[in-house]
C-alpha cells in the first residue's frame, strides 16, 4: 500500500507539472473588414488590464488604433479607438507601436498621410475622453516615414522616421505632448541610417542600416551633440547585423544593461540576442557580447525583428519572424541566463497558421507581460481569417 500511495503522489506531482506547462491561445483575429489588418507592432496593456494597439491598413480603412477588453471565455472584446480613412489628412498606414502617458492617453505614428504637403506622417493623440488630435505633420525636412515605436517619459514624446531629414538617411524627434518643442536631428549614414527601433529612456537606439560599416548601428543621443555612435555592426561579426528591434534597457545588480536583436548575421547566419554593459556606471561607455545566435532555416526559429521583455529572474523573451518547427511561420522564444556567460533557448512556442487556422504567423512584435505573468503579443498574418492575430501565452 505503501508503495502504491507514493506512485500515486508521483503522478499527481506530474499531471501538476503537466498543467503548468505552456499554453497558447489566439485571443483575436483580424478580419480586414472594420477591424483592419495586419498589426506589425505588439501590444500595450492599461492598468485595468485592456490591451492596445495599430493595424497598418484594412478593406475599409487606412489602419486602425483598437482596444482588446478580457471577455468571458476565449475571445477578447475588439473596440475602435480611431480609424483611419481612406484619403485622410490625420495620417495613414500606422505602423510603429503606441505609447501611454500617466492619464491613460495614447500616442502614436501614422507612416504617411495625405495632407497638402510631403505625405510624410504624422504623430497622433487619441485622448483617453476620446477624439484624435494630429500632433504634428513631417515635412520631409524634419523626417519621412515614422515606423518605430514612440516613448513617453515625463510629457515628453520621442521617435523616429525611417527617411527624409537632411540626408535623407532618417531623423529623430522629439516633442511635449501638445506637439510643442519639436525637435529633432537628422542620420547622415556614418551615424546610422533607417532607424526603425524606438528611442529608449536613456537615449539610446539603433538604426536597421549606415554606420562604420554599413549594417546598422547602435546609437545615442547627447543633448549637446545630438547622435553620437555606439556600436557598428559587421556582417561577419558575432553580434550580427540589421537591427530592427526596440532596445531593452536595465539595471542589472547595478550595472546599465542594454540587451537588443538583430535581424540577420551572427554565427548561425539568423541573427542573434546581444547585450552591452555599461564599463563605468554613467560613462556611456559599453562592452558588446553576443547571448545566442540563431540559426537560419532551422527549427528554433530566426530573424528576431522585434525586441526583448524580461521577468524579475532575468530571463529574456522575445519572438522571431521565421523559423520554428511548422512551415517558418516564426517562434515565442525563452533565453536563460547561465554560468559563465552561457544562456539557454527555449522555444516557448512555434506557430503552426497552416494546420491550425487559428494560430498566428510571423510575428514582428516582441511580447509583455500581464500582472499574472502572461505573454501577449501580435502577429501579422494568421488568425481565423489569415489578417494577424493577438496572442496569449502562459510560460
Amino acid at each position: 500500500m505503501r508503495t502504491k500511495a507514493i506512485l500515486v503522489c508521483l503522478f499527481l506531482i506530474i499531471s501538476a507539472i503537466g498543467v503548468r506547462a505552456t499554453t497558447y491561445k489566439t485571443i483575436y483575429s483580424f478580419s480586414s473588414w472594420d477591424d483592419g489588418e495586419n498589426p506589425y507592432p505588439g501590444v500595450i496593456f492599461d492598468q485595468a488590464g485592456n490591451l492596445y494597439g495599430v493595424v497598418a491598413w484594412g478593406e475599409e480603412s487606412q489602419g486602425t488604433v483598437f482596444q482588446l477588453t478580457p471577455s468571458p471565455g476565449r475571445w477578447w472584446t475588439y473596440n475602435s479607438w480611431h480609424q483611419f480613412g481612406m484619403q485622410d489628412p490625420d495620417g495613414a498606414g500606422p505602423i510603429g507601436g503606441l505609447a501611454m502617458d500617466e492619464a491613460g492617453n495614447l500616442y502614436g505614428t501614422a507612416s504617411s498621410d495625405v495632407g497638402p504637403d510631403w505625405h510624410c506622417g504624422t504623430v497622433f493623440q487619441v485622448p483617453r475622453s476620446g477624439g484624435f488630435v494630429v500632433l504634428h505633420y513631417f515635412n520631409n525636412i524634419d523626417g519621412c516615414d515614422p515606423e518605430s515605436t514612440v516613448s513617453y517619459s515625463n510629457g515628453v514624446i520621442r521617435g523616429a522616421t525611417r527617411g527624409g531629414g537632411s540626408q535623407g538617411q532618417g531623423t529623430v524627434f522629439s516633442m511635449d505632448t501638445s506637439g510643442g518643442s519639436f525637435q529633432f536631428d537628422s542620420f547622415t549614414g556614418k551615424k546610422g541610417s533607417q532607424p526603425l527601433s524606438a528611442v529608449s529612456l536613456w537615449g539610446y537606439g539603433t538604426t536597421v542600416s549606415g554606420g562604420g560599416q554599413g549594417q546598422g548601428e547602435i546609437y545615442r543621443l547627447d543633448p549637446r551633440k545630438g547622435i553620437l555612435r555606439v556600436h557598428s555592426f559587421n556582417q561577419a561579426g558575432a553580434m550580427g547585423s540589421a537591427p530592427m528591434g526596440d532596445l531593452l534597457t536595465l539595471d542589472v545588480g547595478g550595472v546599465r544593461t542594454i540587451y537588443g536583436t538583430t535581424f540577420t548575421g551572427g554565427a548561425g547566419g539568423g541573427g542573434t540576442v546581444y547585450r552591452l554593459t555599461e564599463l563605468r556606471p554613467n560613462s556611456d561607455l559599453w562592452l558588446t557580447r553576443a547571448l545566442y545566435s540563431f540559426t537560419s532555416g532551422s527549427g528554433e526559429g530566426w530573424a528576431p525583428a522585434a525586441g526583448l521583455t524580461a521577468d524579475a529572474a532575468g530571463n529574456l523573451y522575445g519572438t522571431t519572424f521565421s523559423g520554428g518547427t511548422q512551415d517558418s511561420c516564426g517562434t515565442v522564444f525563452k533565453l536563460s541566463p547561465g554560468k559563465n556567460n552561457k544562456w539557454t533557448h527555449t522555444v516557448l512556442y512555434s506557430f503552426d497558421y497552416y494546420n491550425n487556422w487559428e494560430d498566428g504567423c510571423q510575428p514582428t512584435g516582441g511580447v509583455v507581460f500581464d500582472k499574472a505573468g502572461n505573454l501577449y503579443g501580435t502577429t501579422q498574418w494568421g488568425g481565423e481569417d489569415g489578417y494577424g492575430a493577438v496572442y496569449e501565452i502562459t510560460p
